[in-house]
C-alpha cells in the first residue's frame, strides 16, 4: 500500500509542477494576450527592423548598374561613374518626375582624372546625393553629348529604397 501513495503522490506532484508551470508561464505574458507586442503593436514592427539595418550611406559605382539598395532617410548616397568631360559628354539624371524624387544632389558633380598631367584624360565623376523621404524611387543616369537630341550612349540604373 506505500508503494501505491508514493506512486500517487509523485504523480500529482508531477500534475501540480506542470500545472505550476502553465499558470507562470501564463501570468508572465508567454503567448498571452498580456505580452508586449499585443497590447503595444508598434512595439516591434518590421519597419523600425528594416530601418535599423539600413545603412546611413551608400557608395555606388558602374558595376553597381541594375542593383538593389536600401538606405535610411537623410543618409547620402555617393555615386562614382566613369566619364571624360572633354568630350562633351556627360552624365545627367533621368528622372521621370524629378518633383516626386526621394533624392536630392548635394553640390556640383566632383571629377577626378585617371591622369592629371594627360590633357583630355577621362576618369571619375562622383555626384552626392542626399535621401529626403521614404519609399521606393529608380535612379536613372543617362550619358550624352550636350546639346545633342542622340540616345544615350551609356545608362546607370539602380533600385532604392529609403527607409
Amino acid at each position: 500500500m506505500t508503494t501505491v501513495a508514493a506512486r500517487f503522490l509523485t504523480r500529482s506532484g508531477s500534475i501540480l509542477f506542470v500545472a505550476l508551470v502553465l499558470c507562470l508561464a501564463l501570468a508572465t505574458g508567454c503567448g498571452g494576450s498580456n505580452s508586449p507586442a499585443s497590447t503595444n503593436p508598434s512595439a516591434s514592427t518590421d519597419t523600425t527592423a528594416e530601418e535599423s539595418t539600413a545603412p546611413d550611406s551608400l557608395q555606388l559605382a558602374q558595376e553597381d548598374d541594375g542593383g538593389s539598395f536600401e538606405i535610411r532617410a537623410g543618409g547620402t548616397i555617393e555615386l562614382s561613374l566613369e566619364a571624360n568631360p572633354t568630350t562633351g559628354y556627360a552624365w545627367e539624371m533621368d528622372d521621370a518626375d524629378p518633383e516626386t524624387s526621394l533624392i536630392e544632389q548635394i553640390g556640383e558633380p566632383a571629377f577626378v582624372s585617371d591622369n592629371p598631367d594627360a590633357i583630355g584624360a577621362g576618369g571619375i565623376v562622383t555626384y552626392t546625393f542626399r535621401a529626403i523621404d521614404r519609399g521606393e524611387m529608380v535612379i536613372r543616369l543617362v550619358y550624352l553629348s550636350s546639346g545633342a537630341a542622340d540616345a544615350p550612349t551609356e545608362t546607370f540604373q539602380v533600385d532604392l529604397t529609403v527607409r
